[in-house]
């Protein structure tokens, strides 16, 4: 049961904290104002708008004036502040307006227009209304007569005003709610008094909190009737909680009013009642940094009439208000000031929803509104709520840098459940021209002036009425465009406010920042406001400059030095400002020569170390940085060559704070030769050698094992509980950026040898692993991947090297192929990784014995990196095409699921949420060249266009296609996009304006499958399934020459090399061919290899090899020289390759296919391993010989092969003469032979011994079922042609005629054990029975089952049957009377294709397409147990051993299991298996006794391995074991995953295997996975769960 918190009171000790930190409190003895008739009020209010207003609307913005709508640009006049007299009388006058005031009206209809008119609702009792809830409704009325009161006050009132509203709008009022009434009457009634009014702004502390208790009040009112309900269903009784809520409120306010009384600030906390859970965000990307900075504000005083708009506009009505202001102005004018201003006060008043701050020198723009969606939850726990709900099963939301997604996920969409908002929710985005470039700001800008281009996208607009965005910038093209002419967007200018207020705002603050220097007078005064130009930032820095003189001088010096210098334009005058304080810093004339250009060198050293670093970091770190620095002259404190420049830079003075310049303007000046003179800071190559070093230093001291203590292996990052924190405490910042861009600093310098050997001495040593770990930790895996290349470059051709570049190539495949595992379970870099790294990766030699206490393959692990880099469970439904992004950094994918995904290429993670638009199936994809779009063609005849980094549409579908449109590409420079379709047509499209060009593209006579331009853009190679490839000229839609022809089928494929002189294609045909381009005659013979249909080709960058995909589920390569193969297919699609293509740098080749799967291969292939004996083929049958050493199996691939029980090796070669798909086997019942059933014709007999066949084929029609009678003179098969057939085993004749019954084919066929009957099952939906003798059938038909009939099996006393269907039930008969005995058994989810009875009769094997086997009671026919998983493909054949210990089952995946599914006693010694004699390579594990296991290492008495030896079983269970603290976490343990985890139970990780391991896995049920040679896992000495990190301690 969720915990319900009464309340929370959090003790605070400013002023500026959000609402939920803080609790009030108010007197008893406050008399509130009188009140008269309800028509005078509505006189009164009616009047409202234009009633004794002073104000034009454009020196203020009321709120009636926003509703209807004001120029964007309104001109700010000047006025004086008031005069205090003038405001006792306005509040007279309003105390007078008051006394004409009655009732107002009944119906409040929302909270919107109770901003605007005076609400109503209120239940009769006159008296109460009249008494006790007047105040709450004049507020109206105070706040228009004071409207020339400070903008804080007037901010304070405006609050009230629209909590009064909601307050009053509530109908519900029990005696409780009605006592809380009287307080707040009360708290309005003191706080609308003369002397009270006139405190306000001197008394800002104590107005905050008590608006923020007036507004939980309001809150926990609003919400009263919802909380009740709460409460009940809790048991609790209602009018007690709400007795002691409402009192802890009026303690609280009582509390603060009786501080106001007494001018006292004390530390007193706001009480906020919540319910619900405390709900951790943590792990949402959050832009640190980026929110209020409370020592940027204005000086109390100044900028008062823009504070006093921007206020007027926050609390103006909500109905029509404008949802935007945007404030510009020039550098330098106090934008900043004016928003972090807003922001505190309303932060004081709690109805600050958040302010992010951008900074041009960090990547804020990337999670600007995941920032804001954080901020809001932690003062709405509804927002909090929907939030955490939005997160919890997408990892990839939590850190997407996908602002669109951001915007609707994380913000708009939770913001739907928040209905406890109220008051204005402020929202401050400061500094929007310090987002980045254009490209990083282009999203923003249209979210917020509402230009999407995604129809479905939310708009700004429908953010929640009381909700308002402050964005400040300096006014730049691209803001400017965006923000032209947008409703919802109020635009005001600096420019706009006059020289005179901005001059006296200047003047104030001068005056007070130079106060404590008698000698300046008000004409100095005077002269440096003038001078400022209206630069705020020119005052500052001045003021600045003057009370903190350099080396002697006067402040008076100072002074004239600032006022006699004349640089002119405003850019000209804040460079001129920073000139002068550098030069006062570091004065010339104060040092020798020598001492000048070593201070000098310093500075530039210094700040060139700032500006170089790719991220602000604090002094601490820049200063450990700097101490390993190459050179010693360089090795000094960072502080002392920046002392002085607190003006110019933050954190100066805070070793914890990023230093970065304090205006952008102080960068472009350093950085501006000609501007900054010997102050010049260049960016050079020696810095990024310096930095380079540093941080490798920085590594080499700081990094460690196990660095953030991680508490479990069994814990994904996500749940280990504090990680994030412990992350930041055990990280250092410098650590953390060192780990993260050494190599980056690396690529950009020349080659050093000092660099190259530091290197080195990172690769060489175990820290090289704890770098990969702490990448992890910082989620910053994929950024190694993408420059660990770009360091082999910069090592190439130095020989020396070599060994140090090769390791770079091994640790970036290491990365990629364990990189997503690392990030999800960071103790699994060490558990899961580096034993299943290949035996000769650099990676394995290295490490591997430096963490004993590990898992160990037995068998099966690789010699050399595979093939297959990645697998992604791409979609839900086939996948039709793929496609790189020019970067390599990502994959796109097309899908029968009607969507389009974007995957990173490292971890395999999707990248936001599907694209999502098609009806219909999505039959291809393309990148732009830039990689910016995705160009992708649909079933539903359009052709789409998406953002990726929106991951939203762009425009309107391209329509013009009458058909599916099967192929999309575009241009090589992008302007252009093709498309072919089943219309026959090749169509080309402006990408700009989304039109068609040209006409159709018309000649081929069927379907156009594929399309490619030619690299130069002027030609377009179209394939058909009217078995031509043709050429357009892309100019003038004309065909160029005729068709090429050449391949005897369709067409599906073509592709140009990269130097447009070739083109590929792939046919139905089963080949590839090459073509000359300007010939159009083929290039020498087709590519023969593949088995079936060739659906894809690609040529690699270099255009020296083809990959190809096909329907026989394999990918290839050919080398284009001499058409040959390079190496062998790429095997591991379970179905059709749909398409293939190259990386642009021609490493990598991704494959998708109707599997749903995309698969990322290395293109470097080596020699393949020889095969390992086994079926080619779905294994279709298998039994047990009768003495139990023996399987038999039958197979798709035509065999029958033999195998050894205990060794699970092949016994002689496959005995092979069918000539189609072997469906079934029998052993004799003395075991000397074996019959085999085939679709070809007919059923033959083997010699056990020999492996020879006995005499001729038995002629028959299609079998698919055999068995042997008894005493093994006859055999029965079940026949395609809706027979069953006898057969003489001595003679080979058939027996009789056909028995004939069935009207469909017979699947199944079993002899009784006494031999005189046959039972059929059939799919025709029936079993029937046969006397053995006579051929007769026996009764009627068994009848029950609704599809049809696939296996049948008698009991061993020969009373009872079992069958199997594809209705996915198993059913039993009573043979005597045919009738069904009990219900169906009905557990599994797919056809049932295999059954068998157990030897004693108690128990039923089943086995399904679900890819599981069942076993059930035969007497209360109950599931027993879990379903045996394991296969990864559908199980067709179950079979008991002789005596009922263990099954074996064949499958759809090429495989053979034997399964131990009850206790069973250990085999003989002299049949125990030495694993390590049948490895596919040498084995890392001697072999040890069964007998030395534990009896403790048991699941279910069954030992927890991975392997066919006990002797591998994990040590020490318990932990795995033991039951989840929630008992809610219900998983089937011990079942591998389809992306890799082995789960143990309650859903903990245990280890992860690779895709190239999984296809033949152990699990603790089975003791032997035909064939051999797969990964075996030895367990016996790995270090797990809370002890994991032992996995280094060789003693443990």
């Amino acid at each position: 049961m969720r915990k319900f918190t009464k309340g929370i009171t959090k003790k605070i000790s400013k002023p500026f904290k959000s609402s939920h930190d803080r609790v009030p409190t108010v007197p008893e003895n406050v008399d509130p104002q009188g009140a008269s008739s309800s028509q005078k009020v509505e006189d009164t209010l009616h009047l409202h708008p234009s009633n004794n207003n002073k104000h034009s609307a454009t020196s203020e913005i009321p709120s009636d004036s926003v509703n209807q709508g004001l120029p964007r640009e309104p001109t700010l006049q000047a006025h004086a502040l008031p005069d205090p007299k003038s405001v006792d009388a306005e509040l007279q006058g309003a105390r007078d307006g008051m006394q004409n005031m009655g009732l107002l009206g009944r119906h409040a209809t929302s909270m919107a227009s109770a901003a605007v008119s005076a609400p109503a609702g209120l239940v009769a009792e006159d008296d109460f209304e009249t008494t006790y809830l007047q105040p709450l409704k004049v507020i109206d009325v105070i706040l228009e007569k004071v409207a020339d009161v400070h903008p804080y006050a007037k901010m304070a009132l405006g609050v009230l005003s629209i909590a009064s509203k909601i307050i009053l709008a509530q109908a519900q009022r029990d005696a409780s709610i009605k006592g809380l009434l009287k307080k707040l009457a009360q708290v309005y009634g003191f706080m609308t008094q003369d002397d009270s009014l006139g405190k306000i702004e001197s008394m800002r502390g104590i107005v905050g909190k008590i608006v923020q208790q007036i507004l939980e009040c309001a809150r926990f009112i609003k919400g009263y009737s919802e909380t009740q309900g709460f409460w009940k269903r809790l048991g609790k009784n209602v009018l007690s909680e709400t007795d002691m809520i409402v009192k802890r409120y009026g303690d609280s306010l009582d509390g603060l009013m009786q501080q106001f009384r007494d001018q006292v600030d004390r530390d007193v906390a706001v009480f906020v009642q919540r319910t619900g859970d405390t709900l951790d965000l943590e792990d949402i990307a959050y832009a640190k940094g980026a929110g209020l900075n409370t020592t940027k504000q204005c000086l109390p005083g100044t900028r008062t009439e823009i504070l006093s708009q921007i206020t007027d506009w926050i609390n103006g009505g909500e109905d029509g208000a404008k949802r935007v202001l945007w404030l510009s102005g020039p550098a330098g004018t106090g934008k900043s000031a004016i928003a972090h201003t807003t922001a505190k006060w309303f932060s004081a008043m709690g109805v600050l929803g958040s302010c992010f701050c951008f900074d041009k020198t960090e990547k804020r723009h990337e999670k600007v509104f995941s920032t804001i969606a954080r901020d809001l939850a932690d003062r709405d726990p509804e927002m909090r709520r929907a939030l955490a709900d939005a997160v919890k099963d997408s990892t990839s939301l939590k850190n997407s840098k996908d602002i669109f997604q951001q915007w609707e996920k994380l913000l708009m969409e939770p913001l739907k459940f928040s209905k406890s908002s109220v008051g204005p929710v402020l929202i401050v985005i400061e500094g929007l021209d310090e987002s980045g470039g254009l490209e990083t700001r282009r999203d923003l800008l249209r979210i917020i002036s509402g230009k999407l281009q995604n129809k479905g996208l939310p708009k700004i607009t429908e953010l929640p009425l009381n909700f308002r965005i402050l964005v400040t910038s300096r006014p730049l093209p691209d803001i400017e465009k965006e923000f032209e002419n947008v409703d919802h967007i109020l635009q005001l200018s600096m420019d706009d406010i006059p020289a005179q207020v901005v001059e006296r705002d200047i003047s104030a603050f001068v005056s007070e920042e130079l106060k404590e220097l008698s000698e300046f007078q008000e004409t100095h005064l005077a002269v440096l406001a003038s001078k400022s130009d209206g630069l705020f930032e020119w005052a500052r820095l001045a003021c600045g400059y003057i009370k903190e003189p350099y080396f002697g001088l006067s402040p008076m010096d100072c002074f004239d030095a600032v006022v006699s210098r004349d640089p002119g334009e405003r850019k000209d005058l804040l460079y001129d400002m920073y000139r002068l304080i550098l030069e006062e810093i570091t004065p010339k004339d104060k040092y020798t020569k020598a001492q000048y250009q070593k201070v000098i060198a310093r500075f530039r050293s210094v700040m060139g170390q700032i500006f170089a670093t790719a991220e602000p970091l604090p002094l601490a770190s820049l200063q450990a940085m700097r101490q390993y620095f190459p050179d010693d002259h360089d090795h000094y404190e960072v502080d002392g060559a920046i002392k002085g420049m607190g003006a110019l830079l933050s954190g100066t003075t805070h070793s914890d704070t990023p230093i970065r310049p304090l205006h952008a303007t102080f960068q472009e000046f350093l950085m501006d030769e000609s501007s900054s003179g010997d102050f010049f800071v260049e960016r050079t190559k020696a810095q990024e050698r310096d930095l380079a070093l540093a941080s490798l230093r920085v590594m080499k001291h700081g990094l460690r094992f196990n660095i953030c203590d991680l508490t479990s292996s069994y814990l994904p990052n996500s749940q280990d509980t504090g990680l994030l924190q412990r992350v930041k405490t055990s990280i250092s910042p410098h650590l953390s950026y060192s780990c993260r861009h050494w190599a980056t600093h690396v690529k950009t310098t020349d080659f050093d040898n000092e660099l190259a050997k530091e290197i080195t001495s990172l690769f060489d040593d175990e820290r090289l692993m704890f770098w990969v770990e702490a990448l992890g930790l910082l989620n910053a895996i994929s950024g190694a991947v993408t420059v660990l290349p770009l360091v082999a470059k910069w090592l190439k051709g130095h020989s020396e090297y070599e060994d140090l570049r090769r390791t770079t190539m091994d640790v970036q495949r290491f990365i990629q192929i364990f990189g997503g595992i690392i990030l999800h379970s960071t103790p699994h870099l060490y558990l899961s990784a580096l034993p299943f790294s290949p035996v000769n990766s650099i990676m394995a030699s290295k490490f591997t014995s430096r963490f004993p206490n590990n898992l160990r393959l037995a068998s099966g692990r690789d010699l050399n990196w595979t093939a297959v880099q990645t697998i992604i469970n791409a979609h839900t439904d086939v996948v039709r095409s793929v496609a790189l992004s020019p970067d390599g950094t990502r994959i796109a994918s097309g899908s029968d699921d009607k969507t389009v995904r974007l995957w990173d290429a490292v971890t395999g993670r999707p990248l936001g949420e599907p694209l999502e638009g098609h009806t219909a199936a999505v039959y291809a994809v393309s990148f732009s060249p830039d990689g910016t779009r995705i160009a992708s063609s649909s079933e539903d005849k359009t052709v789409r266009l998406w953002d990726i980094a929106t991951g939203q549409p762009l425009g309107e579908p391209l329509q013009g296609h009458t058909a599916d449109v099967n192929t999309v590409t575009f241009s090589p420079d992008g302007t252009r996009i093709a498309s072919g379709s089943v219309d026959r047509t090749v169509r080309l499209w402006d990408v700009g304006t989304g039109k068609s060009l040209y006409e159709p593209l018309e000649g081929h006579t069927r379907t156009v499958q594929s399309i490619s331009f030619s690299p130069d853009g002027t030609r377009i190679a179209s394939g058909s399934m009217d078995d031509t490839v043709r050429l357009w000229d892309v100019a003038t839609g004309q065909p160029l020459g005729e068709p090429l022809k050449g391949h005897t089928a369709a067409v599906y494929a073509v592709s140009f090399s990269s130097d447009g002189t070739r083109i590929a294609s792939g046919s139905s045909d089963n080949t590839v061919r090459l073509w000359n381009a300007a010939t159009g005659q083929p290039s020498g013979e087709p590519l023969q290899g593949h088995a079936d249909a060739v659906y894809s080709v690609s040529f690699s960058p270099d255009g020296t090899r083809i990959v190809s995909g096909s329907r026989d589920k394999t990918v290839q390569l050919w080398d284009t020289a001499t058409g040959q193969q390079v190496g062998g297919p790429l095997d591991g699609h379970t179905e059709a390759v749909l398409s293939v293509s190259f990386s642009r740098d021609g490493s990598r080749i991704v494959s998708g296919s109707a599997d749903h799967t995309v698969r990322l291969w290395s293109a470097e292939i080596g020699q393949p391993l020889k095969p390992l004996q086994r079926h080619t083929g779905e294994v279709c049958s298998v039994s047990f010989s009768p003495d139990g050493t023996r399987i038999a199996s039958g197979s798709w691939d035509n065999t029958v092969l033999l195998w050894d029980v205990v060794t699970g090796q092949p016994l002689g070669e496959p005995l092979q003469g069918h000539t189609a798909p072997v469906y079934s086997v029998s052993f004799s019942p003395d075991g000397t032979r074996i019959a085999s059933g085939s679709v070809d014709y007919s059923v033959r007999l083997w010699d056990v011994a020999t492996g020879k066949p006995l005499g001729e084929l038995l002629q028959g029609q299609g079998v698919v079922s055999v068995s042997f009678s008894p005493d093994g003179t006859r055999i029965a098969s079940g026949c395609l042609d809706n027979t069953v057939r006898l057969w003489d085993v001595a003679t080979g004749q058939q027996l009789g005629e056909p028995l004939q019954g069935h009207t469909e084919a017979v699947r199944s066929v079993s002899f009784s054990p006494d031999g005189t009957r046959i039972a059929s099952g059939s799919e025709d939906k029936t079993v029937r029975l046969w006397d053995a003798t006579t051929g007769q059938q026996l009764g009627g038909p068994l009848e029950g089952h609704t599809e049809g009939v696939l296996s049948v099996s008698f009991s061993p006393n020969g009373t009872r049957i079992t069958s199997g269907s594809d209705d996915k039930t198993v059913r039993l008969w009573d043979v005597a009377t045919g009738q069904p005995l009990g219900e169906p058994l009905q557990e599994h989810t797919d056809a049932i294709w295999s059954v068998s009875f157990s030897p004693d009769g108690t128990r039923i094997a089943s086995s399904s397409l679900d890819k599981t086997v069942r076993l059930w009671d035969a007497e209360t026919r109950q599931p027993l147990g879990e379903p045996l998983r394991g296969h990864t493909e559908g199980v067709l054949s179950v079979s008991f051993s002789p005596d009922g210990a263990c099954l074996v089952s064949g499958s759809e995946d090429k495989t053979i299991r034997l399964w131990n599914p009850v206790k069973v006693q250990s085999s003989p010694e002299s049949r125990e298996l030495d694993s390590s004699a049948f490895s596919l390579h040498q084995s890392t594990t001697p072999h040890i006794h069964e007998s030395c296991i534990m009896p403790t290492n048991t699941l279910n008495n069954h030992l927890i391995r991975f392997s066919s030896s006990l002797a591998h079983a994990l040590p020490n269970p318990t932990d795995l074991l033991a039951p989840a603290p929630d008992h809610n976490s219900h998983s089937t343990p011990f079942v591998l995953r389809i992306d890799g985890w082995m789960m143990g139970p309650s859903h903990r990780l245990l280890f992860w295997v690779p895709p190239t391991a999984r296809h033949s896995f152990y699990n603790p049920w089975t003791s032997l996975v035909i064939p051999r040679g797969g990964a075996e896992l030895d367990l016996s000495r790995m270090a797990h769960g809370a002890h994991w990190s032992r996995c280094r301690d060789a003693s443990a």
